[in-house]
């Protein structure tokens, strides 16, 4: 397993990164760490267009709102991978205003250029 990290100022965000085949199994995680939403993309070809794609499909558990995470980071990875992108994504910290989730979110962003980085 390989791990990339993101530090937004007082919050550390994790990619713990499992390679199956040739394909990625990603856990994001943060703070109090748990699942949230589950993500899976994959590279495709546009029917409509003959260009390279990615078909994505995410599970929010109730009350959970890291579907954003998982979308954004699966989608990213794989199509600029061409691999499966499975990601799991739970990242929980206290009383987080409005700016602490934008930047944590921009976090995640570069959470997954590092991964690519690692994979490339």
């Amino acid at each position: 397993m390989i791990r990339v990290e993101v530090r937004i100022e007082k919050y550390l965000i994790y990619a713990d990164i499992l390679e199956t085949g040739n394909d990625l199994v990603i856990i994001i995680g943060g703070g109090e760490s748990h699942i949230g939403a589950v993500g899976i993309s994959f590279p495709t070809v546009s029917i409509n267009t003959g260009e390279n794609s990615v078909t994505t499909s995410v599970i929010t558990l109730p009350s959970h709102k890291e579907d954003i995470v998982a979308k954004n980071i699966s989608e990213k990875v794989a199509k600029i991978l061409n691999k499966k992108i499975v990601v799991i994504a739970g990242i929980h910290f206290d009383n987080l205003s409005k700016d602490d989730i934008d930047r944590i979110l921009k976090g995640c962003d570069e959470l997954a250029d590092k991964i690519i980085e690692k994979f490339k």
